[in-house]
């Protein structure tokens, strides 16, 4: 059987849009799959070490439930999805900043997503 491929990429990082690209790329990776978890400028602060996950507005009691229900934290799956051999990267950061990453990525222009995505069986971004 063919391995498949999934090209998962995160745009945001309010709490509740980064679980789906995280959620997704687990599940996958842990089926088999070849999967890519791309970041762009505004999602890449789930990488950093310090990052704190805020949900939008509204959406406050978001956290709490997470917390009471015993959801992974946000850097457990991110453990979670290397462990699996989930590959991450960061689009287009062209901009030095403090973002001290928790985990190893590799930078790549927007193009090399997009042509990874081509080629994929399943693409998502969130």
């Amino acid at each position: 059987m063919e391995t498949k491929k999934v090209v998962v990429l995160a745009l945001h990082d309010e709490l509740e849009s980064v679980y789906p690209p995280l959620n997704i790329a687990v599940g996958a990776a842990s089926s088999g799959a070849e999967v890519i978890l791309a970041f762009s400028r505004k999602g890449v602060n789930i990488l950093d070490e310090n990052y704190i996950p805020i949900p939008s507005k509204g959406i406050k009691y978001l956290s709490n439930a997470l917390n009471d229900f015993g959801a992974p934290s946000i850097h457990e799956l991110l453990d979670i999805a290397v462990d699996f051999g989930v590959r991450l990267y960061v689009v287009d950061l062209d901009i030095k900043d403090e973002t001290r990453f928790m985990l190893p990525v590799e930078q790549v222009p927007s193009k090399w997503v997009l042509n990874e995505a081509v080629s994929a069986d399943l693409f998502v971004h969130f």
